[in-house]
């Protein structure tokens, strides 16, 4: 569709079809991106204020929280940055623990519920509204207008698309399609589905693509190796995000494009929290979150120290993240960007990086393909995945009672589809999975090679 068209009419509809405040959302941050860091700080503390008094008047957990802090009715009126500290982090099992208590009454009726992709082991389940989905849309979309791309461009995601789409994700295809936007499955990566990426790339012809890391690598490099051409003439930006982007995937990727390849941090719970801009820094959305980084007993580091990064989420409201611990790595930048803009930068992004899988096909399918059908099998309290050389699957899983015999069958043979058919996969119930020495649950392990042989 012709973009102008969908960035006048098309896409302002669909939002306030959804009631999304969108486009009131991206106004305001082209202007707040421009201004000093003192008083983006202000604005911080302003929004800061408003969610704490709404978090310690109406939701119990947090109410209880404040209590034991010794925080009273003056403390919170005047609450800034600084008393963030006295309160305790929330983990990903405290969440699990409270998820009735986490949430705000007022926000019931308008709740939307949402989960994590599962890439630690343990999907993470929790309520956002429309103002917390408007405020990562236009946070996004400010990040692409870096890069002279605007609501409306062709856009192609590399992402997790599901083989059968159900009926909402049908309806999701044709909204995709109204505003210039196409999913292609960044799952099954064998030669052939390589081969028709590369085919849709070259009809489509995007703008600007947006995919996990690993996968656009995969791609390219199956493109140099077949010599298929990856780049196509409109191409102006490369955006990846959901896992690290390691130095020689950003290589890969930069030598087969004409454009840059800028990379975005964020985590379906925690909101959009940085991207890099033009020169390359990290820019925290600060107007929509705030990001300490923190050693391991939860004090706060100077700048340049790297440690936990932790986000409260100015704009959740029907379920507020005050100190949400990530299990992420980064550090704060104190120097200002030489692009001008007055957010704060993060220096650091690291300890995000899920393993690629291999196919019996000889190609490599992303982790997440194993982890949505765990993710979505009932019983399954955590899991890991671990391909063996002879690409067979161990499956360790916690679980309860409601996984039953006939429930291991069933889930063995969608495991081994994601592979290729008669792939074996062996289940396997434990007590507990413990984390890696790095302190984090791995829960996709491949100990077969790494990066597969292409097989044109």
């Amino acid at each position: 569709m012709y973009p102008p068209l969908v960035r006048r009419l098309v896409f302002p509809l669909h939002e306030r079809f959804c009631r999304r405040p969108t486009l009131r959302r991206l106004r305001e941050l082209e202007r707040s991106q421009w201004m000093d860091p003192q008083a983006l700080i202000e604005l911080q503390e302003t929004r800061l204020r408003q969610l704490v008094r709404g978090a310690a008047g109406r939701v119990p957990y947090y109410r209880r929280q404040f209590e034991r802090a010794g925080m009273r009715s003056r403390d919170i009126e005047r609450f800034d940055l600084g008393d963030l500290a006295r309160l305790p982090t929330l983990s990903k099992d405290d969440i699990r623990r409270n998820i009735n208590a986490l949430q705000d009454p007022a926000a019931l009726h308008h709740r939307i519920p949402s989960t994590t992709g599962g890439s630690t082991g343990q999907p993470l389940q929790f309520y956002i509204d429309r103002a917390r989905q408007a405020a990562d849309q236009a946070a996004r979309a400010r990040t692409r207008r870096w890069f002279g791309i605007d609501l409306g461009e062709r856009e192609l995601y590399l992402w997790g698309a599901p083989v059968e789409l159900s009926s909402q994700d049908r309806f999701k295809s044709v909204r995709d399609r109204l505003i210039n936007h196409r999913l292609i499955s960044a799952f099954n990566m064998t030669p052939r589905t390589m081969a028709r990426h590369l085919d849709v790339i070259q009809r489509f012809n995007p703008v600007h693509l947006f995919g996990y890391p690993s996968s656009l690598a995969r791609l390219v490099r199956y493109a140099r190796a077949t010599g298929r051409r990856f780049a196509n003439p409109a191409l102006r930006a490369v955006f990846t995000t959901g896992e690290w982007l390691n130095p020689a995937d950003r290589a890969a990727i930069e030598e087969a494009v004409p454009c840059p390849v800028a990379d975005g941090y964020g985590a379906r719970e925690a909101g959009f929290i940085a991207h890099q801009c033009p020169a390359g820094s990290y820019h925290i959305a600060m107007e929509g979150v705030i990001v300490e980084v923190l050693d391991p007993r939860g004090r706060p580091l100077s700048n340049g120290e790297i440690g936990e990064i932790t986000i409260t989420n100015l704009d959740a409201w029907a379920m507020p993240f005050i100190r949400y611990r990530t299990g992420d790595l980064g550090a704060l930048r104190a120097a200002p960007c030489s692009c001008g803009r007055g957010l704060t930068c993060l220096d650091v992004v690291a300890g995000r990086r899920t393993d690629m899988l291999r196919t019996t096909e000889g190609g490599a399918a992303h982790a997440l393909s194993v982890l949505y059908v765990l993710r979505e099998q009932p019983g399954i309290v955590q899991y890991q995945v671990i391909q063996q050389t002879d690409l067979s699957l161990d499956v360790r899983v916690v679980a309860d009672s409601t996984l039953t015999a006939q429930s291991h069958s069933l889930l063995a043979s969608k495991l081994a589809s994601c592979i290729g058919a008669g792939t074996p996969v062996r289940i396997h119930r434990v007590d507990r999975i413990d984390a890696a020495t790095s302190g984090k649950h791995r829960s996709v392990i491949s100990l077969a090679s790494e990066t597969p042989p292409h097989r044109p």
